[in-house]
């Protein structure tokens, strides 16, 4: 999927900046916890780390029997990228707003569907948070993963989803589907006329999807040090830029390893409260 592959792009130059061979292994898994388990319990030596994103800080709520913490386990590097998301309906469906939605969804209650690629990812909780806020009822269609929806998103079966930029672009560009918003900052290059959720009306239901290297606690500050500048320089690089907007993901401003822990945090307690408001909790 696509953590993987920005995994990838970014191993591959910060490799080249430190001058050590990196080995990006791929630990699939429900909401990543195989793979952040394996970083937790490794030695804390500077040469494991974990690509963490929104399920590092949502898992240990959804999930029971997490071992780790997302605080108290591990300690940040740097803050690395965002991923934008698009609402999008099917363009069968017939609206072109997200406030025309949200009214056909009031006029229909429980009649309309939903995307689900996994609990606690981005793409649930931007749409359970829209809920939320707009006062609308629309149940989950739950799939492993975005691809094996599509086909029915497609046909108008599915009326709504989040999805990740990248996967929405030919789908939007070919008229197959219609952006509502984009869930981002501020607006992206690659689709400029479709509102942010705030400016559609629904700030409160953002839900912003990012990446950040993360290493178990207890990694030497040095270490943390030299991670901290690699990572930087390779996510400053035009080729490393473009390669990940390619994937629908924007590299952030260069940062420390301090910032990320405080995001780390924000992040978490955030979402721990969030979650448990929902009444969404460890199944």
């Amino acid at each position: 999927g696509t953590p993987d592959l920005v995994a990838r792009v970014i191993a591959d130059k910060a490799s080249s900046i430190m001058g050590v061979p990196m080995v990006v292994e791929a630990k699939p898994g429900g909401q990543s916890i195989t793979g952040t388990t394996t970083v937790a319990n490794a030695r804390p030596d500077g040469h494991t780390w974990l690509l963490a994103t929104l399920s590092f800080v949502t898992s240990p709520v959804l999930v029971k029997g997490v071992s780790w913490d997302p605080v108290k386990s591990f300690r940040g590097i740097a803050q690395l990228a965002t991923a934008p998301v698009v609402a999008v309906v099917p363009a069968s469906l017939g609206v072109t707003t997200l406030r025309d939605f949200v009214a056909k969804a009031k006029q229909a209650p429980g009649e309309l569907n939903y995307l689900m690629p996994g609990v606690g990812t981005s793409m649930h909780l931007n749409t359970e948070m829209l809920k939320k806020s707009a006062g609308i009822d629309l149940f989950a269609i739950p799939y492993k993963g975005t691809p094996l929806g599509m086909p029915e998103l497609l046909k108008g079966e599915l009326s709504f989803a989040m999805l990740p930029l990248s996967t929405a672009l030919p789908y939007l560009k070919d008229g197959k589907l219609t952006a509502l918003a984009v869930v981002a900052p501020e607006r992206v290059s690659e689709i400029p006329d479709v509102p942010t959720l705030k400016e559609a009306g629904f700030p409160e239901a953002q839900v912003l999807s990012w990446y950040a290297m993360v290493a178990p606690a207890g990694t030497p500050d040095e270490a943390v040090a030299v991670a901290n500048k690699a990572l930087n320089q390779a996510i400053a690089d035009p080729g490393v830029k473009q390669r990940l907007r390619d994937l629908g993901v924007y590299v952030t401003q260069s940062n420390t390893a301090a910032q990320t822990d405080t995001l780390l945090r924000g992040e978490a307690e955030r979402w721990k409260q969030t979650l448990r408001a929902m009444n969404l909790q460890a199944q």
